[in-house]
């Protein structure tokens, strides 16, 4: 089994063998995926305001950003659809030794945890669903392409792009699948990301997004990204 690695703020997270990198931050796991995704994203917003919320995530990963997710709009009395995409997904028990039930105050990730140990190792290809209280996740296993292409337009209110970085992992950056997440987006929405690489900026710009650099969290990434979908 792969060995945690503990972060900054006492979260844990894994590196990669594979790409060669961590799933979050060395510098803080928990800090990152609630600065860089839930709170840029205005899904937190949303859930105080609006009562609901749909999330698509390219890069399900370890499930922290699902997770975080999903103890806000408990915490908010919302209704959270969660979509994602992950095409290696990590062991059952991988998971279990980051100790998210410890982490995150809410009941979520033991259900979730046992969910996803009945999947089998490996997970099988295809789309899988798990609901908990007012929140629905559907995980599929594959080309995040797959998913985005059988969603349509104006979808998502936000869109998590958390794969491994573009030197790394090129393939979940490319023109085509950035073109189609703006697509997704409905209006107003956002897509965020930790990578603020210049040509994943100019492909967002490209496809009809605002493009802005904002300040990263505190103690990491100096910067992340946000992708505003216009309003007609």
């Amino acid at each position: 089994m792969v060995v945690p690695l503990t972060t900054l703020d006492g979260s844990l997270t894994l590196e990669s063998a594979r790409y060669g990198e961590t799933y979050r931050s060395r510098r803080g796991a928990l800090s990152e995926s609630k600065h860089v995704f839930l709170a840029a994203s205005g899904v937190e917003d949303l859930m105080a305001t609006r009562g609901s919320v749909r999330v698509l995530e390219v890069g399900f990963g370890t499930g922290l950003n699902f997770l975080v997710t999903a103890a806000t709009a408990a915490q908010a009395g919302a209704d959270l659809e969660y979509l994602a995409a992950e095409r290696d997904p990590l062991p059952a028990e991988t998971i279990a030794a980051l100790r998210y039930d410890e982490l995150l105050p809410f009941e979520g990730p033991a259900p979730l945890l046992s969910w996803y140990r009945r999947l089998g190792s490996p997970v099988p290809p295809g789309l899988h669903t798990w609901s908990h209280a007012r929140t629905a996740l559907t995980l599929h296993v594959g080309e995040a392409a797959d998913l985005v292409t059988g969603m349509g337009e104006g979808t998502v209110d936000a869109i998590y792009l958390d794969p491994f970085s573009p030197r790394a992992n090129p393939d979940a950056w490319e023109a085509g699948l950035l073109t189609a997440l703006a697509g997704a987006l409905t209006p107003g929405g956002r897509l965020v990301t930790y990578s603020v690489s210049g040509a994943v900026r100019r492909c967002l710009a490209a496809a009809g997004l605002e493009v802005t650099k904002v300040p990263g969290p505190s103690g990491g990434k100096r910067e992340s990204l946000v992708a505003l979908a216009g309003v007609p």
